[in-house]
Parts: structure tokens; sequence; C-alpha cells
């Protein structure tokens, strides 16, 4: 694996729990140590080797590994691309008949500004475009005074990282994910779903982050959503695109309009998913990186997952090193969560002494999931887990059963009407 921050280690750790020989090289010297103990560590793949990017931003690295004659699955410049540049990815939308919200896009606030003021009456998401820049950024207004407000702050203390901004029309109706693998010959089957609840703490209070916890579920082959990443199948089979790729929509009695593009794993969607497949994923990816067709088997069921943190968290830091110096939390210990291995996608963490630690990093410990015929039961065993482990200052949201329940059942809902029509 080729991570930039270990992000995918979870993964790999399944692949080799499989039988295989399994090794990690990643990028980013401050999250080095990640999986220390656990995963063998490696300065470069040797041939022969299957690769697998867990991230967005390494498309030039898989490219000229590909070019090499290695196996590469997960990124490619044209994933970047896709996730990276909003534009293009929403162009990318209405070309293969995907409806999207009404979106301008600018490199200048104050013509962004401008256009706000032009149109008082609409209300704006705001979505900036740069490399590392922080996920909450990414703005929902009340009301056009409050986002010329929040774009100021933005443009004086993020500017300089900003390449370009979209402002694109909020939609009143439901988020939902919708994701398939994809090989040499396109999609392989089943499709599956994910919602998930993004802010951090309780009631939707608080900054967004990448995800405090989800559900994910095997989708239909005859729905409307599967119709809709279908548009993009012959596209991506021309591109070689080898990977997962997940279009985020909204669901509304208006339409569905797609949002966004995910070329890459989704965290923590993807360790949800790895509860319901069934069979060796590391045979998967072998298999679609090889150029074959593989089957996924998913279990025919919900898979519910929750996101347990430690401070400096949520925190999305430029400097790892000062942040370890203001709030150090490398070596604190994490018990509780050694036997239900099972359920646990650890993210930074790694054995010292042979204890199981926080090694570098934010702060995230682990995604807890389990499998459930209901929403409540999935959320059952993470939850008894998780109130149980001894991790100091452990955070997580303790709603999620509740939320994720009244999320699903709105977004079928609205389905069922297309499914009716």
């Amino acid at each position: 694996m080729y991570s930039k921050c270990g992000e995918g280690a979870g993964l790999l750790k399944r692949i080799q729990d499989e039988g295989n020989n399994c090794s990690i090289y990643i990028e980013e010297r401050d999250y080095a140590n990640i999986y220390d103990g656990i995963l063998e560590k490696t300065d470069y793949p040797e041939v022969g080797d299957v690769v697998i990017f867990d991230s967005s931003g390494l498309g030039t690295k898989a490219d000229s590994l590909k070019d090499s004659g290695f196996k590469v699955f997960g990124a490619s410049r044209f994933h970047d691309k896709l996730e990276n540049n909003r534009e293009f990815g929403l162009r990318f939308m209405l070309d293969h008949g995907i409806m999207i919200p009404e979106t301008c896009s600018f490199e200048d606030f104050k013509e962004g500004i401008k256009f706000i003021k032009d149109n008082p009456d609409k209300k704006f998401v705001f979505k900036p475009s740069g490399k590392n820049i922080p996920t909450k950024l990414t703005y929902s207004s009340s009301d056009a005074e409050d986002l010329i407000i929040y774009m100021n702050f933005v443009s004086e203390h993020f500017g300089k990282e900003i390449d370009s901004f979209v402002l694109q029309e909020f939609i009143e109706g439901h988020p939902i994910s919708t994701e398939y693998w994809v090989g040499k010959k396109g999609y392989i089957k089943p499709i599956n779903h994910t919602i998930e609840v993004k802010k951090f703490m309780n009631d939707d209070i608080g900054p967004s982050t990448g995800c405090s916890g989800n559900i994910v579920w095997q989708g239909e082959e005859n729905s409307i959503l599967a119709a809709i990443l279908g548009n993009v199948e012959e596209t991506l089979i021309n591109e070689e695109y080898i990977g997962p790729i997940d279009i985020n929509c909204i669901v509304s009695k208006e339409g569905i309009f797609g949002l966004e593009w995910t070329p890459r794993f989704g965290l923590d969607a993807m360790p949800s998913l790895l509860q319901l497949i069934d069979g060796d994923v590391g045979k998967i990816i072998f298999d679609l990186a090889s150029g074959l067709s593989p089957k996924m088997e998913l279990t025919n069921c919900l898979s519910g997952g929750v996101r347990v943190t430690i401070p400096p968290y949520p925190i999305e830091p430029d400097n790892l090193k000062q942040v370890q110096k203001n709030s150090p939390n490398i070596g604190i210990p994490i018990r509780g969560l050694e036997n239900c291995e099972q359920n646990c996608y650890f993210y930074e963490v790694m054995m010292k002494n042979d204890l199981l630690v926080h090694s570098s990093g934010t702060g995230v410990i682990a995604c807890i999931s389990d499998l459930g015929s209901t929403i409540k039961e999935c959320f059952e065993y993470p939850y008894e887990v998780l109130f149980d482990c001894k991790i100091p200052d452990k955070q997580f949201r303790t709603d999620l059963d509740e939320i994720l329940q009244e999320m699903y059942d709105e977004v079928k809902e609205t389905l069922d009407v297309y499914m009716d029509a």
C-alpha cells in the first residue's frame, strides 16, 4: 500500500489477515509510525506487487508505477482530477446526464461575494478546492449575510491555500452516497450505499468531520441511483479507471442532484463496507488490478459504524509536530478493543511494549462497526464496546442509531417515489 497518511492501513491489515504478504509505505513522515509493530514498512514496492493507493492526490505516482508494470488499484491522475477539481467533477456529471444544483465557480472572493449580493434570496453552500485545506471550510449558510461574513473570514485566513471555490445552491433533501468498484471491464456488482453523519457532536452540533458515523448496505441494481452511476461506466473504462467510484447525491422531490465524487475509499464508509464483504477482499483487489472481473459477495443486511477519537481531533493541522507539542497524544494506551478486532478498523495506532497505543496523528483511533437487520441492532455492539473500553478522553457520538434511522427512513421514502414512477 502506498499511502499519504496511513488511513488505509486497516484495509491492508485485513488483507494480511487473509494470508497475504503485505507492506506499507507512508509518504508523510510525521505519520510514519502508524501501524508500527502491526504491518511491515517499506520504502518502495517490489516487482510483481499489487500496489493499493488509499487516498487522492497520489495519481502521478500511481500512473508512474502502472507504466513501470505494477498492478495498481485506487489512484490515477484522472482519479485526482475527478475529486480535487470541483469544476471538472461537476462538468463530468453534466456531460453524463447527471443533474447538479445551480453552481458557479470562482477564483476571486470579491466576485463570489458580488454574486451572492446579486442573488440575496438564494441559499448557497460554499465549497473550496485546494491542497490540504480543512474539511470544515465547506459551509452551508443560513442566508446571504451569513455566507458573506463567513467568506470574508475564509479569505483572510485561508485565501492563499484555496485555488478556487464554488457556490452551489442549497437543495432541500437527503444525502446518500452510491458506490461501485471498477475494473478494466467496468463495474463489478453489487452496488452499495452509504448514509453518514458528519457533525462532530450529538444533535449535529460542532464542526463537520470526515465522518462521525454511518450505515452501509447493498443496493438494488435496478434503482435510479444505479442508473445514475451507470451513466459514467463507459467513460471510466476508457480512462482505465481501477478502484472505487462513489457519487454523493441529494435525493429530493424535485429530483436527484449530484454533488461530488469520491474516487477512492470512503472513510469511514470503507470500514463499514468491509463488515459486509463475505470473502477475501485482497483477492477482489488483486483480480481487479489484474484486469479480471471478480465477484463481490455482500451480506444482505446493514452495517453501522461509529468513529472514536481523542483530542486534539477534529483539528486538521498544517504542522503536526506543533500540534503534538501543544496537545501530545502519542503513546496514549488503547485498552478494551483487543478482543473485538474483527469489528475495529484502526487508524492511528501502533504496538509499543506489547500494548496498543495511539501513534502520531490528530487523534483518530478507530471505526467500530457491526452488522444488523435493523439500524438499532447495528449500533448495539459498537456502543457496548465503546462505553466499556479504556481510552483516556475518548470521543464519539451516542445518538447515531437514532439520527441515522431518521435519515435512512427519509431517503428510502423519497427513493420509493422514483421506484413507483
